[in-house]
Order: C-alpha cells, then structure tokens, then sequence
C-alpha cells in the first residue's frame, strides 16, 4: 500500500489515498457546519414574541447553529491530522511541516485577509464607532486575537472572523502533539499506543485549560453582550479560549486516527461494511447530534459541557466526530451527505463563512433600513434571508475562483517543483 496522498483540487475535504480511499462525508459535514453558522446568525435578527410558537421553537433551534464552528473545528482536526496519522500507521516519516505550513498559509490567507481589510474598510468609511480599533485589526492579521478579549473580535462589524485565530492555533499544536507521538514510539509504533498517547493528550488540555480558567479570567467591570462586542467577548472568555477549541479539533484528530485504522484493516471490516453496520452507525450519529440540539435549545449557554466549554462539549463533538470516522466506510450514507448541493457549498464554505456576517448587515440596513436592530415581519426576515444567501454565495464563488485557489494552486506548484528537485538531487 502506498503511503503518501493525493488532494483532489487542492481541496482537504476530497483526500484521496492511492490505494482508492476517500474522505466521504467530510464535504457533507463542512457544507452542514458552514450553513448552519449562517442559520445561527439570521435567527438572530428575528424578534420572537410576536412570532407563532413554531416559529418560535423553530428559531430556538436555528440559533443552535452556532454548534457548526465546533464542526469546522472538528474538520479541521480530521482532514490535517489525516496524513499523520498515515504516515504513523505505515512506519513512514513525519510529515514535511514546511509543507504543511505552506498549504495552510495559502488556504487561509488570501480570503481573510481580503475579508479583513473590507470589513476595516467599512468601518472607516462609515464612522462605526469600535473600541480598540487598530489594535484588533493587527491582532487578526497576526492570528493573535484569541489571547486577549479586547482583540477577540477583529471586526466590530463581521463577528465570525474571531474563530480564524482560534483555528490557526490549533494548526499549530496539533503537528507538536503529533511530534511527540512520532518520537516517543520511534519505529515502534502500534494503535494502541497511539490512542493511549492522545488520550493522554486530552488530559494535559484538559488540565490546561482549567489553568486557564483560574488564571485569565476576566473581572466583572463591563463584562457582558450589553456592553457591546468587546464586552460580549470579555463575558465569553475563559470559557472560548485557545486551549479550550484545541478540545474540540483534538476529537477530529482521533476521528481520523479511527479512520486510518478502519481502512488498515478494511479486509477484516469489509463484511461489516457489506452488512451496512457503518450505515446504521452513521445514520445513528447524525440523528442522535440532530434530537441533541433540538433537546438543548432552550438550554442556557455554557450550562451543558465540561469545564463550560461552549457548544456542549463534549456529549455533541463525540457525535460528529464519530459519524467523521465511519462515513468514509459506508455504502450508501456517506455518498448522501456529500449530495452535489453540499458538495458546492463545502468547495466555497471559506468565503461563504467570511461574507455572510457582512451582507447581513448591509441587507439590514440598506434595504430594510432597520438601523440595526432586528426585524419583527417573518416576511421582511425571509426576503432579507434570500438576499444574504444570494449574495453571499455570489461573492464565495467569486472568491474561491479568483482568489483562494490561485494561490492554493500556486503553492502546491511550488511544492511538487521542490519535491522534484529534491528526487533529482537524490537519483
């Protein structure tokens, strides 16, 4: 079996191995985590009380959709930590962190930063009064926001950004924690060793993160969503911290860890793929996670997770990591979930991600002239929905065409240019 993999269009969530393996149901999974944060963040602009009571429970459960950046945390733990796991498996070296590195940098640079400079454009242009200002625009350009409150939103206007810090750190520990697995066993390497290494992993976070807890808690001087985003993030912190999302990408890492061990023993698996065991149990794990938030939305934040981590940590990662891990071995569940529609939405997600928050507001207040606030008609709220969906898709194609995938593509010429170098030079 041959070791190394191919990425299909430049795109992680269409890994292919050689051998014919394929990450079905991670296209599936970006596309549900993408388009349920957009769900979260028009739910929001909608006053309740006069509403019917099914719109009401309905829009309970549409601002359970911010559960889809733990999902994109989860993702990314799988589809990056997928080739280490590989190369741990088969006795091949660590990966090139250059390369690794090199790819992150080109995926995740050009669309935010581009998303940035707008959102601090607008800002500028139109006034919007926005405390510490320049301080926070350096700290996401620098992928440093997530350490300190008053940095934690890069943009007073375009709230999602925050996360991309948060991810970009988690890029980070992941290849250190896979260092120590690589080097602790040598050659010497079982699955047995690697999920006691991980799980031993989860209990250096998790007493981590209470660190964190006892040490960076912010005091109670403006703290709280009534004084403004920066008050907001001040009352989310310690719970969202750097440690604390690790939590979450650390359960897509041992999803991929679960993954590359089903395709090592495919042979011995295989009749419980024919029986559709893999199905039942995909099925099962999407349906509970789906009955889960539905149960919790009228739960108060922070109320049902451990060390209050936020998006009900851990009870809904085990959920999607799990249908992660075994989508990929089914027969008929996997090709479902990554249906052509969500296939689309998962190639232009990062900019769909980038956007949306934008649009919102420009929706609101330009067409719907609300100045601000939320809206009380369901059918001024429908047609704003439309228009933000529209437009948001429009400018993520745009983008991914134009801007991501240019650099994604020159990037990995940069990388087979080297690497072709480097065989020449070893012939």
């Amino acid at each position: 079996m041959k070791n190394h993999i191919k990425v299909k269009n430049t795109k992680e969530s269409k890994m292919k191995v050689e051998s014919g393996e394929r990450l079905i149901g991670a296209d599936g999974l970006r596309a549900i985590a993408c388009l349920s944060v957009i769900i979260h963040h028009l739910s929001q602009q909608l006053i309740p009380n006069n509403q019917p009571k099914i719109i009401q429970e309905l829009q309970k459960f549409g601002i359970m959709g911010n559960t889809g950046v733990s999902i994109f945390f989860i993702l990314s733990g799988f589809l990056l930590s997928y080739p280490f796991w590989r190369s741990y498996l088969n006795n091949s070296n660590y990966p090139s962190l250059k390369v690794y590195s090199l790819r992150r940098a080109a995926r995740i640079i050009p669309g935010y930063y581009i998303a940035i400079a707008v959102s601090a454009y607008i800002i500028i242009a139109n006034n919007v009064t926005a405390q510490y200002f320049w301080m926070r625009v350096i700290a996401g350009v620098t992928f440093t926001s997530c350490f300190n409150y008053k940095t934690f939103f890069p943009s007073e206007i375009n709230g999602p950004l925050w996360s991309i810090s948060f991810e970009v750190f988690c890029y980070f520990l992941m290849p250190i924690f896979m260092y120590g697995l690589f080097r602790i066993y040598g050659k010497k390497r079982t699955l047995f060793k690697a999920f006691s290494y991980w799980m031993g992993a989860l209990a250096i976070i998790v007493v981590l993160n209470r660190f964190v807890h006892l040490l960076f808690t912010p005091d109670n001087v403006e703290r709280g969503w009534q004084y403004g985003i920066v008050g907001g993030a001040k009352y989310w912190m310690p719970n969202y911290n750097p440690i604390a999302l690790f939590g979450h990408f650390y359960f897509g890492i041992m999803a991929a860890g679960i993954t590359n061990a089903l395709y090592k023993y495919s042979n011995k698996i295989e009749k419980y793929k024919q029986s559709y065991i893999f199905d039942i149990i995909g099925i099962m794990a999407l349906v509970v996670a789906f009955i889960f938030l539905w149960v919790m939305r009228d739960k108060p934040e922070f109320s049902f997770s451990i060390q209050n981590q936020p998006y009900f940590y851990p009870f809904y990662q085990i959920l999607i990591a799990g249908a992660l891990a075994i989508l990929p071995h089914t027969k008929f569940v996997g090709g479902i979930v990554d249906n052509i529609f969500f296939r689309y939405t998962a190639k232009v997600s990062f900019g769909l991600y980038l956007w949306h928050y934008i649009y919102i507001t420009i929706v609101k207040s330009v067409f719907m002239n609300t100045n601000g606030m939320a809206i009380t008609s369901l059918e001024k709220w429908g047609t704003m929905s439309v228009m933000v969906l529209l437009m948001s898709y429009i400018t993520a194609t745009i983008s991914y065409k134009f801007i991501e995938m240019p650099v994604v593509n020159f990037a990995n010429r940069r990388i087979l240019m080297a690497r072709s170098q480097n065989n020449n030079m070893s012939a």
